[in-house]
């Protein structure tokens, strides 16, 4: 096929089976890896709500007992 001598239909369909697998191949990691882009942006937002929650959560019962241990007693 290269030397310029013509090529059998058998091997051209096989030239052009293997060309479409490779972009098949190449489509399908192409969308694995933007999956994981997601689920990791995803991930990632998830962790970052979490620690802002417990950093609220942390900071009022700092608050609540320092409110408590400055009061007149009853």
């Amino acid at each position: 096929m290269l030397a310029g001598s013509p090529a059998a239909w058998a091997d051209v369909a096989d030239f052009q089976f293997a060309v479409i697998a490779t972009q098949y191949r190449r489509d399908q990691f192409n969308a694995r890896v933007r999956r994981m882009k997601r689920r990791g942006a995803r991930s990632l937002l998830f962790i970052g709500m979490v620690l802002v929650t417990l950093n609220f959560l942390f900071c009022m019962a700092w608050a609540l007992f320092n409110l408590a241990l400055e009061s007149p007693p009853l």
